[in-house]
């Protein structure tokens, strides 16, 4: 959540070139604060409705971007060279599990049973990580070819502003709308997942309201303690650890019943999750 609304707040801000120090904090510790506040009034639905909002616009510009990128890639003649980076494989292999983070987060609707039924909420994850996950390796695809344009030295999170303005003029603008809305749709998320998490757990002594109230608390603390690569590290290691303890009962049951395949594949998978966990390293 932290990271999402930081990421928020550097694309806001880069315009005026304030997109790095306490402008950026402050003012994603004030949009933190609205999230906690509309929580603890609202609850849930106030929430969601925040989230329908800007996810219906986030899909509509991400739509545009894929296909401003499909056009360009068609017509690019010739390739610009991928900057190498002088990184060796080891230090890639860790800087891309320090970006877990970036590409999980379909479990929300897991942790909303208060208000939706089992079936419910399983079909929703599965869609979402079909969709998401059609989206990531499109866009990925499409953007590979641009990466030459990234300026030289140590690149941020608003990097992908400077690549789009090679494709259109008004991408980069698009892309500004489109990251707010992504980033807040991704905070409210964690913040019903969060919330509802700590209700599940603490058996409704802390209720959903005062929970998403508390989350949000600790992430502006985060905020004002750590850089947003440290946050991004941070997270997909936690993340990890939290994926690895589910695959780790995952295995146990597998093997429990026979199902030899499925077994190995939850401990190879293990194994994966713990080296993400030990050995994760911020990108900047």
């Amino acid at each position: 959540m932290a990271f999402y609304l930081r990421l928020l707040a550097a694309f806001v801000l880069e315009p005026s070139g304030l997109s790095h120090g306490p402008a950026a904090q402050a003012l994603t510790t004030a949009i933190l604060a609205f999230i906690g506040l509309t929580g603890l009034v609202r609850g849930l639905h106030g929430l969601e409705f925040l989230e329908e909002l800007a996810v219906s616009i986030k899909l509509s510009i991400i739509a545009a971007l894929l296909i401003g990128l499909a056009r360009h890639d068609l017509t690019m003649v010739p390739f610009y060279p991928i900057p190498d980076g002088g990184y060796s494989l080891t230090e890639r292999l860790r800087m891309l599990a320090g970006i877990l983070l970036v590409v999980q987060g379909f479990e929300t609707s897991r942790y909303l049973g208060e208000e939706y039924p089992q079936q419910l909420r399983i079909r929703s994850m599965r869609l979402a990580q079909l969709l998401s996950g059609a989206i990531y390796l499109v866009f990925i695809a499409l953007v590979t070819p641009l990466l030459g344009y990234l300026p030289e030295g140590k690149v941020d999170e608003t990097a992908i502003i400077t690549i789009t303005s090679h494709v259109a003029t008004v991408l980069p603008l698009m892309l500004i709308v489109a990251a707010v809305m992504s980033q807040f749709s991704a905070a409210v998320a964690d913040t019903l997942g969060s919330g509802g998490l700590l209700a599940e757990r603490t058996g409704g002594w802390l209720s959903s309201r005062r929970a998403y109230a508390l989350v949000t608390a600790l992430a502006i603390a985060l905020i004002w303690l750590a850089n947003i690569f440290e946050i991004i590290t941070w997270a997909s290691q936690a993340f990890a650890a939290y994926y690895l303890a589910q695959t780790v009962t995952a295995q146990w049951l597998a093997r429990r019943r026979g199902e030899h395949g499925r077994a190995m594949a939850f401990a190879l998978l293990a194994v994966l999750l713990l080296a993400i966990t030990l050995f994760a390293r911020p990108v900047g």
